[in-house]
C-alpha cells in the first residue's frame, strides 16, 4: 500500500459554523504541495484521493468540498466522478475567460456545480460570470478597504456570496463580518488538516479496473477482448489454461477473441477476472486460492439447488475475497465496481440467496459445521461440495503457477 496525504480547510458560514471544505494538494505529511508542483496534476491527485481513495465522507461528512479546478479540467469536469450537488469548483485566476470557458461554466452550472470566482476583480465577459457564479472569493490582504466597499457595491447587483479569504485575526473576521460577507477562511480560524490514506499500488489498481471493465454490463466483447489482450500476462495465462488438459479441447485456441467465442462472455469474464487475481506481484498464489475456492463452493450450491445464473454466485464468492488480496475494506472496494445490486449486497451484508451461499463457503472453510444451514443440501453435502471446490481450485492453481 502506499501513502497518499490530502489537505483540508474549512471555510466558515456568519455563524461560525463550517459551511464547506476545500481540499488542498499536499505530498507528505508536512503542510506543502512539494517542489515539483504541476497544477493540472495536483487537481487530478486531490479528486482521486477525495473521491476514490480516501472516500468524500470519510473526509467531510455530509459537508460541501471546495476544489480548484484549472483550464484544462474545467473542460473535463463533466467525464469526472464529481457528485455536482456536494461540489464547489473555484475557477482559478489564470484561466483564460472566453467564448469556450463560458460554454463550460454553463455547463457545469446546468450540472448542478456550485462556481466560484478565485480573485477575479476585472476580466472579459465579467457581468457574464456574475450571473453564473455563486461565490466570489476576495483574498482581504490584497485590496483596500475602499476597493473592497466598491467591488462589495457592485456584487450586490448580483446573486454571488463573498468569501473572505486569508482572514488571520478576530479583529479581521469581525471587521469583515460587519461588512457584509458571507463566508470566511483563514488560519485565524483554521488552519488546514493533512489527512494520510492508503492507495493501491499501481499493480492492484490495474486489475482493479480490469475487472470493471469486465463485470460492466455496458462492455461489448471487442471491449472485453482489448482489456484481456492489452495484459500480456493475462493473455497469456488465460490461453495456456484453456489449452491446457483442464479443458481437453481437441483442437488448440489461437486467440483470446478464439477463447471467447469457445467460453462466452460469462465464463471468459470469470476466468479472466480470476487469473488476473493471480496477477498481483506481492501476494501468494495461496490467498488467490481463497478467492477461487468460495467462487466454485458459491456456484456449487446454486447447481445444487437448481438457481440460475449461477455465474453470479461464483462472482460473489471471488469477489469477496478481495480485502485478502488488495488489503482495503471491502466496502470501498466492491462499491465503485458495476455489480449488481443484488452482488454487492450479497458480499456485504450476506443478503439473498447469494449471501447465504457466501456465508455457507465461509464457514465451510473454518469447518464450522455446526453453524451450518441452508435449505435443500445437507451439511455433509456441504462438506462435500465444498471439498470438490478445493480440488477444483487446487488443480487450477497448479496449471497456472
Amino acid at each position: 500500500m502506499q501513502d497518499i496525504f490530502i489537505g483540508r480547510q474549512p471555510v466558515y458560514n456568519r455563524n461560525l459554523g463550517v459551511y464547506a471544505y476545500e481540499m488542498l494538494f499536499r505530498d507528505s505529511a508536512k503542510n506543502s504541495t512539494g517542489n515539483n508542483f504541476n497544477e493540472d496534476a495536483a487537481t487530478s491527485q486531490v479528486i482521486i484521493n477525495t473521491f476514490l481513495d480516501i472516500g468524500l465522507d470519510n473526509l467531510v461528512g455530509t459537508s460541501m468540498v471546495c476544489i480548484n479546478i484549472t483550464e484544462r479540467l474545467l473542460f473535463e469536469s463533466d467525464v469526472l466522478p464529481l457528485p455536482a450537488s456536494r461540489v464547489i469548483l473555484d475557477i482559478q485566476p489564470n484561466i483564460n475567460i472566453n467564448e469556450d470557458t463560458m460554454g463550460a461554466l454553463q455547463r457545469l452550472k446546468s450540472a448542478g456545480f456550485t462556481l466560484a470566482l478565485e480573485g477575479f476583480l476585472d476580466t472579459p465577459y465579467f457581468d457574464e460570470l456574475l450571473k453564473l457564479i455563486d461565490i466570489i472569493n476576495l483574498d482581504i490582504h490584497e485590496i483596500s478597504k475602499q476597493e473592497t466597499l466598491d467591488w462589495l457595491k457592485k456584487l450586490k447587483k448580483f446573486n454571488v456570496k463573498v468569501l473572505a479569504e486569508k482572514v488571520e485575526t478576530l479583529d479581521e473576521y469581525e471587521e469583515y463580518m460587519h461588512l457584509g460577507f458571507d463566508y470566511f477562511q483563514g488560519y485565524f480560524l483554521s488552519r488546514p488538516r493533512i489527512f494520510k490514506g492508503k492507495t493501491l499500488e499501481t499493480n492492484k489498481l490495474q486489475i482493479m479496473q480490469l475487472l470493471s471493465i469486465l463485470h460492466n454490463s455496458s462492455s461489448d466483447i471487442s471491449t472485453i477482448e482489448e482489456a484481456i489482450t492489452s495484459d500480456l500476462t493475462l493473455s497469456y495465462k488465460l490461453l495456456k489454461l484453456i489449452n491446457s488438459a483442464f479443458f481437453n479441447l481437441p483442437s488448440n485456441v489461437e486467440s483470446i477473441k478464439h477463447a471467447i467465442v469457445f467460453l462466452g462472455r460469462k465464463k471468459i469474464t470469470s476466468w479472466a477476472s480470476m487469473l488476473a487475481l493471480t496477477s498481483m506481484n506481492d501476494q501468494p498464489i495461496a490467498l488467490v486460492k481463497i478467492a477461487m475456492v468460495r467462487a466454485k463452493t458459491c456456484e456449487l450450491i446454486a447447481i445444487k439447488l437448481g438457481l440460475e445464473h449461477e455465474d453470479q454466485f461464483f462472482t460473489t464468492g471471488m469477489f469477496s475475497a478481495l480485502d485478502i488480496l488488495m488489503q482495503r475494506s471491502l466496502d470501498s472496494l466492491i462499491t465503485p465496481l458495476p455489480l449488481t445490486e443484488e452482488v454487492k449486497q450479497a458480499i456485504l451484508h450476506y443478503k439473498g440467496r447469494l449471501g447465504i451461499a457466501l456465508k455457507c463457503s465461509q464457514l465451510l472453510e473454518t469447518s464450522a459445521a455446526s453453524r451450518i444451514s441452508i435449505k435443500g443440501i445437507s451439511k455433509a453435502e456441504l462438506s462435500a461440495l465444498y471439498l470438490q471446490a478445493d480440488n477444483w481450485a487446487q488443480e487450477i492453481t497448479r496449471g497456472i503457477s
